[in-house]
């Protein structure tokens, strides 16, 4: 059986909004093999973009672990997170979230580039 790439544990999210704490995630497990496919299908305001948050690490979990390909993250500082997302993590938005003075292909090459590729190595 293959093993998982990103697996989340029993995470919890909480907002404070003014006098209420507003519990989004509330013990979310959830679990990703290499080579699925899953789509997160829920109506407006349920979550789903707060749990793709915390799985690619641009959000901490309150409670709970993010697991990626067997590294416990969910406790990691900001710079160690950022070096994960930078190396390892990438996301592809619903809308275009592209900057407007680089062609796509170089939008696409932006992450390697920064990370210290060559334009030919991240064009591959």
């Amino acid at each position: 059986m293959a093993e998982a790439i990103i697996e989340l544990k029993s995470v919890e999210r909480h907002y404070v909004q003014g006098p209420r704490k507003l519990t989004i995630l509330n013990g979310a497990d959830f679990s990703l093999k290499r080579g699925e496919i899953v789509a997160l299908v829920a109506p407006s305001g349920t979550g789903k973009s707060t749990l793709l948050h915390t799985a690619g690490l641009l959000e901490r979990p309150d409670a709970g672990d993010v697991i990626l390909a067997g590294r416990a993250c969910g406790r990691l500082s900001d710079d160690e997170r950022t070096a994960i997302r930078r190396n390892d993590v990438g996301f592809v938005y619903q809308f275009h979230h592209l900057l407007p003075e680089f062609t796509a292909l170089e939008n696409i090459m932006m992450p390697q580039l920064i990370k210290g590729l060559t334009r030919k190595e991240a064009a591959e």
